[in-house]
């Protein structure tokens, strides 16, 4: 599987792949980040929007994760 790397959306696998691991090592567990994700009311869309139950792949905003990271887990937010 090749991984798009300038994705506004990514399932939470793809997201274990490439964007958490910039921030935190190890990355937590799936049911970790799909809890945070929920707290701090992180977009996310599926492919099907019928499918609100059950099925269907869950899809995040790569931006808002990436926010998400930057100033609410990374203690002062990243200095540059």
């Amino acid at each position: 599987m090749q991984i798009p790397l300038n994705a506004r959306l990514a399932t939470i696998d793809v997201l274990l792949q490439t964007t958490i691991p910039a921030f935190l090592a190890p990355p937590p567990s799936r049911e970790t980040l799909r809890e945070w994700f929920d707290r701090a009311r992180i977009p996310r869309f599926k492919a099907n929007p019928l499918a609100r139950r059950g099925g269907g792949t869950v899809y995040y905003s790569v931006s808002a994760v990436e926010k998400f990271f930057r100033f609410r887990v990374i203690p002062g937010g990243l200095k540059r």
